[in-house]
């Protein structure tokens, strides 16, 4: 687990739902290249081919078919529990705020505005 990279669950999951390798670089913003050499440590990572080229783009291994809920499970656990900002209702916020303002910046903000 200390040398696998997490991203490479992002590369399955798009890898999974396209079925082909262009789409799911177009996707995740890689050059081809780059996603076969990320799907190439995913393979190494899990000791299993994933998904292997055929005639109309990737068919998913069996062990792929078995992993694919379990990382789409991870990955939305993440958008929604850890990358989600918290809700902010100021009905129930037990913060304080402190605003500080120059005595000066404030009468000379109002003569500014103020035209005779």
């Amino acid at each position: 687990m200390n040398n696998f990279d997490l991203n490479l669950l992002r590369v399955f999951d798009a890898v999974w739902r396209h079925g082909h390798l262009g789409l799911a670089s177009k996707e995740l913003e890689l050059s081809q290249p780059a996603l076969s050499h990320a799907l190439k440590r995913l393979r190494e990572g899990i000791g299993d081919p994933l998904f292997v080229k055929v005639s109309k783009g990737m068919q998913p291994s069996a062990r792929a078919v078995q992993l694919a809920p379990i990382v789409q499970s991870i990955l939305a656990s993440v958008r929604e529990q850890v990358l989600a900002a918290p809700a902010f209702d100021p009905k129930h916020a037990s913060r304080s705020f402190t605003i500080a303002l120059v005595d000066v910046g404030e009468m000379r903000s109002c003569r500014s505005s103020w035209v005779g």
